[in-house]
This record gives structure tokens, sequence and C-alpha cells, in this order.
């Protein structure tokens, strides 16, 4: 059986302010934000560590503070590959996915002629990835 695939609330929240900031943030950017959250920065290098070791975030330069240097992290999933990945660990066949698409389209709140429209330019670059 697959190993299910999730990130702890914590873990979420961390991944949240990097989708929301759409930029690399430092180990140092992430803890001030975390003050909100109440959580030590020890507690924020661990759950760093923990999405290093689960391949959700990378390392991706560093920034000098003061006399000492601050790694830089960028997610590697979007919000939606994240959200694609938890429900494939599901395991979800390969009908039930398709399905997952129409529940998720139609609990949408958005427009229904932007999400229709979307899904066929979606299956067209599906069509086009199956003919090469």
């Amino acid at each position: 059986m697959k190993k299910k695939f999730a990130l702890t609330p914590s873990e979420e929240r961390v991944m949240e302010l990097l989708w929301q900031k759409k930029r690399p943030m430092t180990s140092v950017e992430l803890a001030e934000h975390a003050e909100e959250e109440q959580w030590k920065s020890s507690y924020v290098y661990i759950l760093i560590r923990s999405l290093l070791k689960k391949g959700m975030i990378e390392v991706c330069g560093s920034v000098q503070y003061a006399s000492q240097y601050a790694r830089q992290f960028r997610p590697l999933l979007t919000k939606e590959e994240y959200a694609a990945k938890l429900a494939l660990s599901l395991n979800l066949n390969s009908s039930s996915v398709s399905k997952v698409a129409v529940a998720l389209a139609e609990g949408a709140s958005a427009d229904s002629e932007q999400i229709i429209a979307q899904l066929e330019d979606m299956i067209q670059q599906l069509r086009q990835k199956a003919e090469e």
C-alpha cells in the first residue's frame, strides 16, 4: 500500500507563507512570521528541516544578515501540485481522478464558464502529450 503523503498543519503554514510571498524566503524571515504563530525560532528550524527532508522546499541561495548568512528557501511544488499529490496519496485509481476534478470544479465558487475554458485547455494539453 502506498504511504500517505501529508504535511502537518505547521508545515502547511510555512508552505503557505512561501506560496503567498512568491519569492525565496530566508530562515530569518520565516522565523519572524512565525512570531504571529507564537512559534519559537528553534521550532521553525525543525519545520524547515522536515520540509527539506520531505522534498517540499529547497535551498536556493543565502543572504547576509549582519555578520552571518541565512539560507533562502523556495517551494518545489505549487499549492496546486501539493493538493494533487495529497489527493493521489489516497490511492485514487485513474477513473477517480476525473471524478475528483469534476467535484472540485462543482465546488469552486468561480465563474463556471471560466472553469470550463480552463479544463478544455488542460484537456487539449493532455491530448497533445498523449500523442507525443
